[in-house]
């Protein structure tokens, strides 16, 4: 829903009230040290910069100091790109905490681009006295502080606003040991979820998936430009397909990449959901009824089917950067490759106990919305959820099993509607292939499908010749 042009202008004379402030805080506690912050002169003479420390209590009394210098975790990507799932992944490790998205963060790194591109702006700040390193310093507090304070203390903070990594450049200059982690899915899945979902972002005409593919192609080449201009030792993109077909040694990977130490709580972070420094579920994120979930393979392939089919025909000339990233956009269904067989596990699971997820799912956000309301229920136990509700349903005296029972009859109605629509499935494929053959002649040699590259590949890896982009970007 966009906000009207008269809501828009109070929301940036706010934003722009809140950076004023804290630059006259930066500037008080410059010339009275002992106010607010521990403040360090740092060896950066031109800048005439302070270096602010500060420091962050948990329930235990450990004490962890947070400042510009330390190796902040960014998670960007498309939304809809595996982002939640990265994210609650993290927040399973016991030394790392992310937590919902701010959405602050990308409107106030917008904001100050829209200040440089506006010569009226410009003047204004620079007869104020307020230069680049002023701001930048003020723009880095104000974000250290919303990232710091967003949820339980940890050595390793984590943010997760999926835009932000359009600004990625901007942001490495704030933090300068910061590390993105750029999440790429098919973005035809990408797409399809976007839609299916009603996810409102800028730009994107949810009744036109031609329209949405190329909203798509555009936001994901800037990103990726981004990645590539950072560099992979600070921009690891992240195949959402991979991770969720070989979560293990992705996250080896990925934990590697961030100096982070291994914990195997990373594979199992529905464990945690809403507990005490595990993993927080906000009403607001329109993936948490399935972050609640094990990892599995239900959203692999969900947009087979669904794409209008002269959209599928001009795949390739919509989104070109599907074959930039390693997607093949002829395959229809594609082969991502073959899963570990405790994920496959996983997925037979949740296929047999569909109902009982779903009602899970539903009194976990109903859960979350009490805690919003009421700020006192941080501590729930989503594992207790099942035999909560059999308890409810039977006076205190069923468990998993009779739940099972008496959902016996709408799971067979669902087996039975499964089976309905993959026979409607195949009939589309069979459509799709008939498609693919008419335009085989015309498929690019160089395509490389996402089966054949190696787990650990990084398209950083290519020549560092793309387009700089400075400052921040619109919203796509």
């Amino acid at each position: 829903m966009r906000l009207p042009y008269r809501n828009k202008k109070v929301t940036l004379w706010v934003l722009f009230g809140i950076i004023v402030v804290t630059m006259f805080l930066f500037k008080f506690t410059e010339l009275r040290p002992t106010c607010l912050f521990k403040l360090d002169a740092t060896n950066d003479l031109p800048s005439q910069m302070m270096r602010m420390e500060k420091y962050v209590t948990d329930d235990n009394q450990r004490s962890y100091s947070y400042n510009r210098e330390m190796p902040l975790i960014f998670i960007g990507g498309v939304p809809r790109s595996g982002t939640t799932l990265m994210r609650a992944m993290l927040d399973a490790h016991p030394d790392v905490r992310c937590g919902q998205e701010t959405r602050v963060i990308p409107r106030i790194l917008q904001l100050r681009s829209h200040w440089l591109k506006s010569e009226k702006e410009s003047l204004r700040l620079q007869e104020a006295g307020i230069t680049k390193e002023v701001m930048n310093s003020a723009i880095a507090q104000f974000c250290l502080e919303i990232i710091a304070k967003h949820g339980e203390p940890a050595p390793r903070l984590c943010n997760k606003d999926p835009l932000t990594l359009k600004m990625g450049s901007y942001v490495i200059e704030l933090f300068p040991n910061a590390k993105f982690l750029f999440m790429v899915r098919d973005g035809r899945a990408t797409v399809h979820s976007i839609i299916s979902r009603k996810v409102t972002i800028t730009g994107f005409d949810l009744s036109s998936y031609r329209q949405c593919m190329q909203k798509w192609n555009h936001a994901i080449e800037l990103m990726h430009e981004q990645c590539r201009d950072i560099g992979k030792d600070r921009c690891m993109m992240v195949y959402y397909e991979q991770l969720v077909l070989h979560p293990e040694e992705w996250m080896r990977n990925i934990l590697k990449f961030l100096d982070v130490p291994w914990n195997s709580a990373v594979l199992h972070h529905e464990e945690f959901i809403n507990k005490p420094n595990g993993v927080p579920l906000s009403k607001v994120e329109r993936s948490s009824d399935q972050v609640i979930k094990p990892v599995n393979l239900e959203a692999l392939s969900k947009w087979v089917g669904h794409i209008p089919g002269d959209v599928v025909r001009d795949m390739a000339d919509i989104a070109p950067m599907l074959s930039v990233l390693g997607y093949d956009p002829y395959a229809n269904p594609p082969d991502y490759g073959k899963p570990d067989a405790w994920v496959q596990d996983n997925t037979s699971k949740l296929k047999a106990n569909r109902m009982l997820w779903e009602s899970k799912a539903k009194q976990v956000l109903q859960m979350d919305s009490k805690s919003d309301d009421n700020n006192n229920n941080n501590n729930i136990n989503i594992n207790n959820n099942i035999n909560s509700i059999s308890n409810n349903n039977n006076n205190n005296h069923n468990n998993d099993e009779n739940i099972n029972n008496k959902i016996m009859t709408e799971q067979q109605q669902l087996l039975q509607a499964d089976q309905e629509l993959q026979q409607e499935q195949e009939l589309e494929q069979e459509q799709s292939q008939l498609l693919l053959q008419q335009h085989q002649q015309q498929k690019p040699k160089d395509v490389i499908t996402i089966k054949q590259m190696p787990s650990n590949f990084n398209s950083n890896n290519n020549n560092n010749n793309g387009k700089q982009y400075v400052g921040a970007l619109e919203d796509t």
